[in-house]
């Protein structure tokens, strides 16, 4: 076996440590490997691993569900996965969002009474937290800009004092999925916290080692923004289903095809499983290339 050098010293041994995270770097020991640290962090790269297939789904939605499979790159920040959902759904981005990694074993939360709601809603606007239940989460996720969102108010109800809480821009999606601590997690991005938009995140596969988000199977149309959660909605299809649709279904259909954030102008009617992947997919390549 033919001897290599250590970078730092120029030792050469016939077997080396190499660097964990990039692969590049090779050394005699431990010892030289701390010493280069302090230069070799600029340039170090973690090694691409394969991306994420992930099917995500908004289970409440019915007649039809609502899902799409996205590939995610094993390097994605949350922050990134979050726009590629937002795209890959038709969502504006006008409300805030978080991931949470569920436990599957936590206990139910009880069912919470005005008074102690009014309670917990005091003690909030005081900038205290009072826990809402047992925990829920093992972690959450949570978008860096959420102060300035128009719903953050309802943020509170998210938290928990027992879980730790990340900004989505500084965690990765492979270094989260990978977590052996809650490897049997589900995982849950909701988005918009009045009309709670939740999205189920189930891991189905890897794929290749993928620079770029893509689309690459879905169904149903995107939702109303502002829609009024899912009996909204739900109205809203019925709107357009109706033979004779009534003043108020009308002002429905008006306000969805000119003034809601994701308006339509074509509608709903005989559209309501539409996807379209090549739009979504030229507007995924398009945005994540403004984030390079």
């Amino acid at each position: 076996m033919s001897a290599e050098k250590c970078e730092v010293c120029l030792e050469e041994k016939p077997k080396l440590v190499t660097c964990g995270r990039c692969g590049n770097r090779k050394y005699c020991g431990a010892a030289c490997q701390r010493k280069d640290w302090s230069t070799h962090k600029h340039s170090c790269q973690p090694k691409k691993q394969p991306s994420w297939i992930l099917k995500i789904t908004i289970p409440d939605s019915r007649e039809p569900q609502i899902w799409r499979t996205l590939v995610c790159p094993d390097n994605a920040t949350f922050q990134e996965l979050h726009y590629a959902i937002q795209i890959a759904f038709g969502w504006a981005a006008a409300h805030s969002y978080d991931f949470v990694a569920r436990d599957p074993t936590a206990e139910e939360r009880p069912v919470e009474d005005i008074m102690a709601l009014i309670q917990r809603r005091m003690v909030q606007d005081n900038d205290e937290q009072r826990d809402f239940g047992p925990r829920q989460n093992f972690i959450r996720i949570v978008n860096p800009n959420d102060h300035k969102m128009i719903d953050s108010m309802h943020s509170y109800d998210r938290k928990h004092s027992q879980t730790p809480e990340k900004k989505a821009d500084k965690v990765y999606v492979g270094e989260q999925f990978n977590k052996k601590e809650w490897k049997n997690a589900e995982w849950e991005y909701m988005y918009d916290f009045g009309d709670n938009w939740g999205h189920e995140i189930e891991i189905i596969g890897r794929g290749n080692v993928d620079d770029a988000f893509k689309c690459t199977d879905g169904n149903g149309h995107g939702i109303a923004e502002d829609a009024g959660s899912m009996p909204g909605w739900e109205e809203l299809k019925n709107a357009y289903r109706a033979a004779k649709p009534n003043d108020e279904q009308k002002e429905k259909m008006h306000w969805y095809e000119n003034m809601a954030s994701n308006f339509d102008p074509e509608g709903l009617k005989g559209r309501e499983s539409y996807v379209d992947l090549s739009v979504i997919n030229s507007l995924l390549k398009s945005s994540m290339d403004c984030m390079d």
